[in-house]
């Protein structure tokens, strides 16, 4: 079990008045941590299961091998966390989150060339996916309400007898086993509803089957991405005037792709990327080739100044999956599935954990939907969830994940040899990626333009902010005025500030220019670059 924060008191907060005993949330990623959160105002207790052991400070976890790669909280996903958790952004910087205010959240390099940078008037933090995570899990274990049982493994869902039983309209429970125990210690957890946010994994398909549910229909998009990552020292004085910057590919041409994000204690966590099955490479020659091969010089500029902190990592997440729980004609009650469990994102476009976010506020917003007596009822006593919770619910997040998960896919068939299964695209789709690209190509030179673009990637307006008649009449004016992008091999940011980068004096040798400084042996044995 995480340990409360030195000082922190444990959440002495009643249950509210609900009717509703206990909870199990399978899995402690993002999805399963907000479900775990939203939980706690409906139920009595909640119970948070993971395979892995819950690591005592901010620490990456085997199960969640994403985190060694960049993460960006969207400007949406941030406004509800903090929410959830009312000042959880203090705790943040305490930690060593870095916060910024007057700069932009990141440079965006589109195919077309760099968008004109954007600053927001309010303050915001940059951090490691693995350090939030921790902090909401340490928020989490000071509620009294709540425990986490890590190093538990959910082996199948329970149906009141001594198995799963075929044809039983009700999940009662999780069947557990501590991992490293005997394949035959199975206990039971009950509980009045069971939340699998297990991840991309997840076995609720399966369990579904074996209680005679039937087949969940899937959509899965082949995309064969690859990515490379490892985290530097961000250099003093460093002059660049954005938090990260994220240089995009250009289909078909450059598969190629790079983030530098800001993150705690004065370090970059660097992530190179590859589409259509190109992968960056894990040696240290290797990987600095490829960022040089970016559209963008700017992310090479900046690893070649930077002092390596860990290894390069490799990642490939070659299939991205939407599950049609929602399709299903008939649905237990008890049980619902969540979060990547439902729908795995490509993760180059930064939007799983803000989904995940948003379908916490669906579960919140159906349980009360659901209450019996219905919200707005004075009468005392406590309620109850009413009939068609659960297939409702599905229905509805279903429909929260179906934008994101349009976006990603119709960029993702941009790429040769991306397979797409158990759909067909949208005759729309290719007429809408044209229109975006002419937006893009208008976004390089009109900053109305780009904010729309921006607030869209931010998950905080629907896709339809690049659409309508003022959006045209601005493309239309940018076009006019010839000042459209165009596609180019490398664009270079305008601004003073890769010149100063260039002039710094310790930089590491040009890839070929001779042999390339080797990186450290592992975290943590840190080697000084000449």
């Amino acid at each position: 079990m995480a340990r409360t924060t030195p000082g922190r008191r444990r959440d002495p907060r009643p249950a509210p008045p609900s009717g509703r005993e206990n909870a199990v949330v399978i899995g402690s990623g993002m999805g399963g941590l907000l479900a775990a959160r939203v939980l706690l105002d409906h139920f009595d207790r909640v119970t948070l299961l993971d395979r892995d052991r819950f690591p005592e400070s901010p620490a990456h976890r085997s199960g969640a091998p994403q985190s060694y790669h960049a993460h960006g909280l969207l400007l949406r996903g941030r406004e509800i966390i903090e929410a959830l958790f009312p000042g959880i952004e203090e705790d943040l910087r305490a930690a060593g989150a870095t916060v910024e205010r007057d700069r932009v959240p990141f440079q965006v390099v589109s195919p077309f060339g760099p968008l004109p940078l954007m600053s927001i008037d309010y303050e915001f933090g940059v951090y490691s996916r693995f350090l939030l995570e921790w902090q909401i899990r340490e928020r989490l274990a000071a509620h009294s309400r709540l425990r986490l049982l890590g190093g538990t493994e959910v082996v199948g869902l329970d149906t009141g007898g001594p198995a799963a039983r075929p044809g039983s309209d009700r999940v009662t429970g999780v069947r557990t086993r501590h991992r490293g125990a005997d394949i035959g210690a199975i206990s039971v957890l009950a509980a009045d509803l069971v939340v699998d946010a297990s991840g991309r994994r997840s076995k609720a398909p399966d369990w579904l089957r074996e209680l005679g549910y039937g087949e969940v229909a899937e959509e899965t998009i082949t995309s064969g991405i690859g990515y490379a990552s490892r985290f530097y020292a961000k250099p003093d004085g460093f002059p660049g005037d954005w938090s990260g910057i994220v240089v995009n590919g250009r289909a078909p041409d450059n598969p190629r792709s790079g983030l530098v994000l800001g993150i705690e204690k004065d370090q970059w966590h660097v992530t190179l990327g590859g589409s259509a099955g190109a992968a960056p490479p894990t040696d240290e020659a290797g990987f600095l080739r490829w960022a040089r091969d970016l559209p963008d010089p700017t992310v090479y500029e900046c690893i070649r100044i930077a002092r390596p902190l860990t290894p390069i990592r490799g990642h490939r997440t070659l299939t991205n999956r939407l599950r049609h729980f929602e399709r299903l004609a008939r649905w237990p009650s008890g049980f619902v599935v969540t979060a990547d469990a439902v729908c795995a994102f490509n993760p180059i476009y930064g939007q799983g954990m803000t989904v995940a976010a948003t379908d916490a506020l669906v579960l919140d917003e159906c349980l009360r939907d659901h209450a019996d007596p219905p919200r707005g009822d004075v009468r005392p006593h406590p309620a109850r969830t009413r009939p068609g919770f659960e297939r409702e619910f599905q229905r509805r997040l279903a429909k929260n994940v179906a934008t994101a998960w349009m976006v990603a896919s119709s960029e993702d068939l941009r790429w040769p040899g991306t397979a797409l299964h158990g759909a067909r695209p949208r005759r729309s789709g290719k007429a809408a990626r044209r229109w975006i690209d002419l937006v893009l190509r208008a976004a390089v030179a009109d900053p109305h333009l780009a904010e729309r673009y921006f607030n869209l990637i931010m998950m905080m307006a629907p896709p339809a902010t690049l659409f309508g008649p003022r959006v045209l009449a601005h493309v239309a004016r940018t076009a006019i005025a010839g000042r459209l992008g165009v596609p180019s091999r490398e664009f270079g940011l305008t601004d003073a500030s890769l010149a100063a980068v260039r002039a710094f004096p310790d930089a590491r040798p040009e890839p070929g220019d001779g042999p390339a400084a080797p990186g450290p042996k592992a975290p943590g044995q840190h080697r000084a670059v000449t």
